[in-house]
């Protein structure tokens, strides 16, 4: 029973232990809800504050454009006639640059086709150049071909097989 008693003795004190701690876990806990409950209020507040700035802000900024807005209306109206000069001036121009632009085109095109002819020809006459200086060595190679040793007289006073007479008689 001594022994029981001790346990119980024990277990009382690791119960009042876990007791303390409990209050002191609880306490830690209530203390953190409460901050967070007055961080929660501030930056609701703050939210609050903010999306009331920025109606004020929305408002002004949508009154400034229907004044910007009223301004333009009042002014395209004023500028009706001007615009229509504008309009008319602007569109002659553009057509006399247009004849302007189709006129340079033209004198372009002439240059080119000009100049494309003049290639052409200078090409065609290469050609011709070329096949000529070809039929021409063709020639010189059948005519090479025909020259051999044996057909040249010459070829045995080369070759050491006749002598020159030194005569005068041949």
């Amino acid at each position: 029973q001594q022994q029981r008693a001790v346990e119980v003795q024990q277990l009382r004190q690791e119960v009042q232990v876990l007791k303390d701690q409990l209050q002191k876990e609880s306490h830690e806990r209530k203390t953190i809800c409460h901050q967070t409950v007055q961080d929660l209020t501030q930056v609701r507040s703050d939210q609050i504050k903010s999306l009331e700035e920025m109606k004020v802000s929305f408002a002004s900024s949508l009154h400034q454009l229907n004044q910007l807005l009223q301004d333009e209306m009042r002014d395209r109206r004023a500028e009706g006639s001007l615009r229509d000069t504008r309009e008319s001036t602007e569109k002659s121009e553009r057509i006399s640059e247009n004849a302007a632009i189709k006129e340079e085109a033209t004198k372009q095109k002439q240059v080119f086709w000009g100049a494309r002819d003049d290639i052409y020809q200078k090409i065609s006459n290469l050609t011709h150049d070329v096949e000529m200086i070809v039929t021409a060595l063709t020639k010189v190679s059948v005519a090479k071909g025909q020259l051999d040793k044996t057909s040249l007289h010459c070829w045995k006073y080369f070759s050491g097989q006749g002598a020159l007479s030194t005569s005068g008689a041949n």
